[in-house]
């Protein structure tokens, strides 16, 4: 029973924190990891303890399936080589530089525990980043950066972090080993990425019910993960193939039911396992602190303060340095990239997968002996989420505005016409074949003709700013009005089956239709 109470606490928790959030412009993510924070400090309130590898199941999984079926495959193509800079090369530059600075500070930290702790902290999580790119307009390639790092530098760092906590364990570690095992765990979740994948595609391309093609959706991280991590593979890696092989080839074979259904669901699941997280993060470091009260609190302070440099100084001498992220991040010609690579060098707070990975320490080694410093471990890890995530993330939002690092408004609004203009033109090459293959009715196909046709020509138009500002405010209009209209047929319908009776089919279906076409308008 009192794990049912936390639980729903957790929920009012969430709930609260992130309409607060909302209110005051702040991303979620670190409201949620001050107040699981400060609710960890009160006292008297019992200590919240997770299994760690119930955060890696149950947490990264869908988290990464996610944000991998969202990401569009041409432009995680266009900028393969930046983000693999990111997510490959300065996550191990990373935890090299941890390894190095952590072994030569901390009295008795062997090389592999500083390699451990290295792995654990290397990864940014880009939700925080993202959400706050996308709320100021940050321009659309580095926000596709950011998503395609955070994607990728999970499977980077928790494969080295891996082989990092083995040497640990066992007490040996060879560099050849380690590097062949590297390459067969990421070789072999590849291939188990793409089967699954592939499974995956077969089975919903014959499925028509939209709960049961979502039931599969669902199943389909765990999939991968859970094969892969038994193989001795990386389970993250798994699900991140499976993902991009869905994003590529999902929507061919998934039902239109389905996807509105589903999109729903993943957005309502997302939120709750990130905030979730975000809130164990905080309340994470109450039994941390505990741990280390024997030790100098100077002295804690002073290393955590010196990880955290290390981690936030190599990333932006990294984003700096390295000529081919350089030039990939001047998103227009001629623009001055050393904005776009200011906002990329502070976007790297840490979360989740960091704070799994140091959770997931084991209690003792091979030999029976206590992890080394296993307290300290995870005390410094909690201290890079803290710092980066609150420190970095409230002071993105007025460095991207002081650097007015933002994409153009009309560029999104010209995509969109460019788009919904193919989108008719194709409709009308079709709509020509079919009139020769069916016999339809002249006025039928006339009257598509015609509907398609005004999309063509209002987008062919390319009217002035003057003149899109006013067809602007006369769709603005037309939406308002539509939506008075939705609304007085959404009251006939509540009122006919409250007075008269509806059966709950007929009353699904028409109230159906009014959803889809109220949030067409609203959108």
């Amino acid at each position: 029973m009192e794990q049912l109470e936390v639980v729903f606490g957790l929920f009012v928790v969430l709930a609260v924190i992130a309409t607060l959030a909302r209110r005051i412009e702040v991303p979620y993510p670190i409201l949620l990891v001050l107040g699981g924070l400060a609710i960890g400090l009160i006292p008297g309130l019992p200590r919240v303890e997770v299994d760690p590898d119930l955060i890696l199941l149950v947490f990264l999984p869908p988290l990464l399936y996610a944000a991998a079926v969202a990401m569009p495959p041409r432009e995680l193509r266009d900028n393969l080589r930046p983000i693999s800079l990111l997510a490959v090369g300065l996550v191990l530059l990373t935890m090299t530089a941890v390894a190095v600075v952590a072994h030569a500070t901390i009295d008795g930290l062997s090389w592999a525990a500083g390699f451990t702790l290295g792995a654990i902290v290397s990864p940014p999580d880009p939700v925080a980043a993202v959400a706050i790119a996308n709320r100021l307009g940050l321009p659309r390639r580095l926000v596709t950066i950011l998503e395609g790092e955070g994607l990728f530098n999970d499977a980077t760092a928790l494969v080295a972090y891996r082989l990092a906590r083995a040497a640990v364990v066992t007490g040996t570690f060879s560099l050849l080993e380690v590097g062949v095992r590297f390459v067969v765990a990421a070789v072999g979740a590849v291939a188990i990425g793409l089967a699954v994948g592939w499974a995956a595609k077969v089975v919903l391309g014959r499925l028509v019910d939209p709960a049961v093609e979502n039931t599969v959706q669902l199943l389909v991280p765990f999939a991968a993960y859970v094969p892969a991590e038994r193989l001795g593979a990386s389970g993250i890696l798994a699900t991140l193939t499976t993902g991009l092989f869905i994003a590529r080839y999902g929507p061919s074979v998934v039902t239109s039911a389905g996807r509105l259904q589903g999109q729903g669901l993943w957005d309502i699941l997302v939120f709750i396992l990130e905030g979730i997280s975000f809130i164990l993060i905080g309340l994470g470091l109450r039994p941390v602190l505990g741990a280390l009260t024997g030790r100098s609190l100077s002295m804690l302070v002073g290393q955590a303060a010196l990880v955290c440099a290390v981690v936030i100084l190599i990333r932006i001498v990294w984003v700096f340095s390295a000529g081919a992220l350089s030039r990939s991040l001047r998103t227009r010609p001629g623009q001055a990239g050393w904005r776009n690579h200011a906002v990329v060098a502070w976007a790297g707070m840490r979360g989740v997968v960091s704070l799994a990975a140091a959770l997931a320490l084991p209690l003792r080694t091979d030999t029976g002996a206590p992890f080394p410093q296993r307290d300290l471990l995870i005390f410094l890890s909690s201290s890079v989420i803290l710092v980066t995530l609150v420190g970095q993330g409230l002071t993105l939002p007025p460095l991207i505005r002081k650097l007015d690092v933002v994409e153009p408004a009309e560029r999104a609004a010209r995509e969109e016409a460019e788009t919904r203009l193919r989108l008719a033109r194709a409709a009308l090459e079709r709509l020509n074949d079919l009139e020769l293959e069916l016999d339809l009715p002249d006025e039928y196909v006339e009257g598509l003709r015609q509907r398609y046709q005004r999309i063509v020509d209002r987008y062919s138009a390319g009217p002035g700013e003057a003149a899109e500002a006013d067809d602007e405010r006369l769709r603005q209009i037309m939406r308002d009005v539509q939506l008075e209209l939705l609304a007085a047929e959404r009251a006939e319908l509540l009122r006919i089956r409250v007075e008269h009776g509806l059966s709950q089919q007929v009353y699904r279906r028409l109230s159906h239709d009014l959803d889809i076409e109220e949030l067409r308008l609203s959108r």
